[in-house]
């Protein structure tokens, strides 16, 4: 924040919306205790600053006249994150109180793969911190539970290349989605772009990323239960029934033992660290 929007704060009255005398800028003060996201991590929100946008602001946010800034937390912040950029509605995710379904955080997981600040389960306990909580519930009907079984579907990018993109399906636990190339060993990595750098590193393994991201689910909702599904997004590789829609044959070996290798990557994980999972046990909330 600039020092100039911290001077603008401590010099207005905080009870009520605040101009100053050239009618420049004014402080809209919010009390329906929203929460907003900014980047990777919730706030909440305070009220917003409204201020005649300069012609840095006018390059750098795409805005008209006037440029809106959100004021966050109790240490009354004025934000000026890139993802304000369209407006700072679609960044409120709701207010102190709320349950959502966990499909409504998709977009800022798909950040947290990009930008990697975190753990998958980092994401939600902050966002519950701020007084909302996550359900493992059917987004049109709270009352039913998601699936154990986490489908991925996996597409093939690139024709001539071992290039991958992974989904999964929206009426089950969230995995974020991810694209990947097979390295020169033969194993999974993220991004498509990386093949000549330094692929080594467990943290870049599709499988192990994954598993990473099971487990934080498992954790955060108390359900040890959770395992993956991999199949093709085509529809001409699809049983009888429509419903399993198995790997092609001239796909990559590393696609075709994705399923088995994620599993097995869950299950070691929760071996390893069985202490971890009783020891920080989490109520199952409904």
């Amino acid at each position: 924040m600039h020092a100039h929007w911290m001077n603008i704060l401590l010099n207005s009255n905080p009870t009520a919306m605040t101009e100053d005398e050239s009618k420049k800028f004014k402080v809209e003060l919010d009390h329906e205790q929203k929460v907003i996201r900014l980047g990777c991590w919730f706030y909440d929100l305070k009220g917003v600053l409204i201020t005649e946008a300069t012609e840095e602001d006018k390059k750098k946010y795409y805005c008209d006249k006037f440029m809106t800034y959100p004021i966050v937390d109790d240490d009354w912040q004025v934000r000026e994150d890139g993802c304000i950029s369209d407006g700072i509605g679609l960044l409120v995710i709701g207010k102190k109180g709320d349950t959502i379904p966990l499909i409504k955080l998709s977009e800022v997981l798909d950040l947290n793969v990009e930008e990697r600040y975190g753990e998958y389960s980092d994401i939600l306990v902050d966002l519950e911190r701020h007084g909302i909580t996550v359900a493992n519930r059917m987004e049109d009907n709270l009352h039913e539970e998601l699936p154990e079984t986490i489908t991925l579907e996996i597409d093939k990018i690139r024709k001539t290349e071992d290039v991958y993109r992974i989904d999964s399906d929206r009426k089950g636990y969230y995995i974020p989605r991810r694209f990947c190339h097979v390295g020169k060993d033969g194993i999974l990595y993220q991004d498509i772009e990386a093949k000549e750098k330094e692929e080594g590193g467990r943290y870049n393994k599709i499988a192990c990323q994954i598993a990473e991201d099971v487990n934080s689910l498992s954790w955060f909702f108390n359900h040890h239960h959770l395992k993956v599904r991999c199949q093709s997004v085509d529809a001409n590789n699809a049983s009888e029934d429509g419903t399993d829609k198995h790997i092609p044959d001239d796909w990559h070996i590393a696609i075709k033992t994705l399923e088995d290798d994620i599993n097995s990557e869950i299950q070691h994980m929760q071996e390893k660290y069985s202490d971890d999972y009783f020891r920080l046990k989490r109520p199952i909330v409904i």
